[in-house]
């Protein structure tokens, strides 16, 4: 059963500490939890999430390369709430659009060349775009395919 609570902070007299309450004011939830009365959550509002410990945000944003949004949401939480955690745990920010990594001139030959992958394969592996991944080949000096399907091979049928 829930009890609403009065403007003025009265709680009904039939309240007891098995019912939950449902109130507005901080200054009277406080009042009620000293009654030991349960308090419920307020309409509309989110639950408060736990946050996640220090090593547990450093995993997932540094070593998994989680973005701010993405912690979010992971977590039901604002942005800006993120953001707040990053600074308490002393985990230093990415810059916004950073620069991704690229691989190895080796690496892109291999992947280009001996297994035959196209730029936008290359891109889904590394998680950048089509053009991204095209950009990586020609400043690494990788001998680009002509653009289009490759021509399929002789049958020996006429």
């Amino acid at each position: 059963m829930i009890l609403p609570v009065r403007a003025t902070g009265t709680v009904p007299s039939m309240a007891v500490p098995e019912l939950v309450v449902a109130c507005r004011s901080s200054a009277t939830s406080g009042s009620l939890r000293q009654l030991g009365v349960q308090l419920c959550a307020q309409p509309g509002r989110r639950r408060r999430h736990l946050s996640p410990t220090p090593a547990q945000l450093r995993r997932r944003y540094a070593a998994d390369g989680l973005t701010i949004r993405q912690l979010a949401d992971l977590y039901g939480v604002s942005a800006s709430t993120v953001r707040r955690w990053l600074r308490d745990a002393g985990i230093p920010r990415r810059l916004p659009g950073g620069h991704s990594q690229a691989p190895t001139r080796e690496e892109l030959c291999r992947l280009y060349q001996a297994e035959g992958l196209t730029t936008t394969q290359i891109g889904e592996r590394y998680g950048v775009s089509q053009q991204t991944a095209h950009r990586w080949l020609r400043v690494a000096g990788v001998a680009l395919r002509p653009r289009g399907r490759l021509p399929r091979a002789s049958t020996g049928r006429p």
